[in-house]
């Protein structure tokens, strides 16, 4: 379902990029990706401790051959605790690999999501990253490319999610 939806924005972004050159409107250039943020949303049930460091590497294929890694983050968030009453939100910007077109993302955007703790610490939480491209057309949105994923627990023994 979770690829069906970011094929279906990846299809929609391309139909308006399409449609706005076949109109004849001024372009300035292919979008590329400005921005990339994931957001934990915790249900209730565990936090994050304190001391536990979060990485986070976004990749997709490039011309369907290789990965390229379009964002990615090391070792944040030990200064957070991510608390557990549900519904609490931590936002991070990640570093996005600026420059990279829309069109040579082909496939799937995978996420590897890896918690470092100190000791034991169990980790459930859900999230959302959202990846911005821009045309840098003023007259037209940004394009938003989003993968949700919900019920993911990590702890000491196991401390990485792949999508």
């Amino acid at each position: 379902m979770k690829k069906i939806q970011l094929l279906l924005v990846l299809t929609v972004a391309v139909s308006l990029m399409s449609f706005k050159e076949a109109n004849g409107k001024p372009t300035n250039g292919e979008p590329v990706l400005k921005k990339a943020v994931i957001t934990f949303i915790m249900p209730q049930g565990d936090d994050k401790d304190t001391d536990t460091k979060v990485t986070v590497s976004v990749t997709s294929k490039f011309n369907n051959q290789f990965d390229l890694t379009l964002a990615s983050r090391n070792d944040f968030a030990c200064n957070d605790t991510w608390e557990d009453p549900g519904g609490k939100e931590y936002t991070y910007e990640l570093g996005a690999a600026t420059g990279t077109k829309l069109s040579q993302i082909s496939g799937d955007v995978k996420i590897r999501i890896t918690i470092n703790p100190v000791g034991n610490d169990t980790v459930k939480f859900n999230y959302r990253l959202t990846l911005v491209f821009d045309d840098g057309d003023p007259n037209t949105p940004p394009a938003e490319l989003k993968q949700e994923r919900d019920g993911i627990t990590l702890s000491q023994d196991n401390r990485t999610f792949t999508s």
